[in-house]
């Protein structure tokens, strides 16, 4: 399983004149056959990014229904379980914390802890030098996921 980055889905909704719409098109196009997963901080912040561009109700409908719009799997937060909220909120700063030291935007940073906790194989990303040299795990393009899978 492959953890998505927002600007993937930032991309196709509303910058259809950049360059990497194309290949990003073909990317979507092809993501049924992947087995791929956007983490529910990432769901928030691409609704929080939208929310800018489109209406209360489309917003909602994005929040609520994403995976009818992409076909991925919203995980919940790695760890977040009933009595353990408070000790995994304490993990979840420490962890979060880390990450921002390596010099990370907090969403980069919610986005490597989740793609770590959960074991991806790789992150896919438009900004791999977000990532570059901050993790053990793969950084893809969505281009170079699709080469590297034929």
């Amino acid at each position: 399983m492959v953890l998505l980055d927002s600007n993937i889905f930032i991309l196709d909704r509303f910058f259809p004149r950049d360059d990497l719409y194309g290949p990003n098109k073909i990317f979507l196009g092809q993501l049924e056959s992947i087995e791929a997963a956007v983490s529910a901080f990432t769901l928030l912040e691409i609704c929080g990014a939208a929310s800018f561009r489109l209406s209360k109700r489309e917003l909602e409908s994005w929040l609520y229904r994403f995976p009818t719009f992409y076909p991925v799997l919203i995980l919940d937060a790695f760890g977040l379980k009933g009595k353990e909220a408070q000790e995994w909120w304490n993990r979840f700063v420490v962890e979060v914390s880390e990450k921002i030291s390596r010099k990370m935007t907090f969403g980069d940073s919610l986005l490597l802890r989740e793609a770590e906790s959960y074991g991806m194989e790789a992150i896919l990303t438009w900004n791999t030098k977000d990532f570059s040299h901050r993790t053990r795990l793969p950084v893809l393009t969505p281009t170079a996921f699709l080469r590297q899978r034929k």
